[in-house]
């Protein structure tokens, strides 16, 4: 009954459900027009790093996106081949050891950017670093959705699929206040309450629509009560 609509909001990467919001194009152009060989890229888990990564690896040239850990410069090269003058995003940087951080470092010195997505407490230590913090460079953080954001974004997908009325403000308001402008925590409680809820229409249970209690055992369920 609403498989389509809860794909919508399945945890994954889909550059086909862009979603421009005010703080997000901001942080893109902040990334394409730096002026630094070292960036950091810093935001809690789920506040859209990897997305914002494969949006530019996909979108402009340039740019090398390495999603994946490597343990020495031979793995590196096997990835991302010969580099001259290049962007080099790297996903989850926190995992690499610091003899490839330290690598990282070496070939921004010789005219590559390297763009570090991290978590904010490792990265701000990273950064911190004598070799990181006496070069330029640039400190960029990924903020919560607002609720307008958020709202904007949920309503979107419900009305494209003919479905506004299994939700309202109200339960808006309280997703919000329970992810807290969280992108990818948003998107989970949302895919949970309307699963929970595509069980209940297919079982001919009471629950017709997105109401407190349906959002309860959603927040039970991801382990948010």
């Amino acid at each position: 009954m609403l498989n389509d609509l809860i794909h919508e909001f399945s945890d994954k990467i889909d550059l086909n459900d862009y979603f421009s919001y005010v703080s997000f194009e901001i942080i893109k152009e902040s990334i394409i027009s730096s002026k630094s060989n070292i960036i950091f890229l810093l935001g809690i888990p789920g506040s859209g790093k990897s997305f914002l990564l494969n949006y530019l690896y996909n979108n402009f040239k340039n740019y090398i996106l390495i999603d994946e850990t490597f343990e020495s410069k031979e793995e590196f090269f096997k990835i991302t081949g010969d580099i001259d003058n290049k962007k080099i995003l790297i996903d989850e940087a926190q995992l690499l050891d610091i003899k490839m951080l330290e690598f990282l470092r070496t070939l921004s010195d010789r005219g590559n950017q390297i763009v570090f997505a991290m978590h904010r407490n490792e990265g701000e230590k990273i950064a911190s670093l004598p070799q990181f913090f006496s070069r330029y460079n640039e400190k960029i953080y990924l903020k919560p959705l607002t609720y307008e954001e958020f709202e904007k974004y949920v309503k979107s997908k419900f009305i494209k699929h003919n479905q506004i009325n299994l939700i309202d403000n109200r339960k808006l308001k309280k997703i919000y206040k329970l992810c807290k402008g969280n992108f990818r925590l948003c998107k989970k409680i949302v895919f949970t309450a309307l699963d929970l809820l595509n069980f209940s229409l297919k079982n001919s249970l009471k629950y017709n629509k997105i109401d407190n209690c349906i959002l309860d055992m959603s927040s039970i369920k991801l382990g948010l009560k």
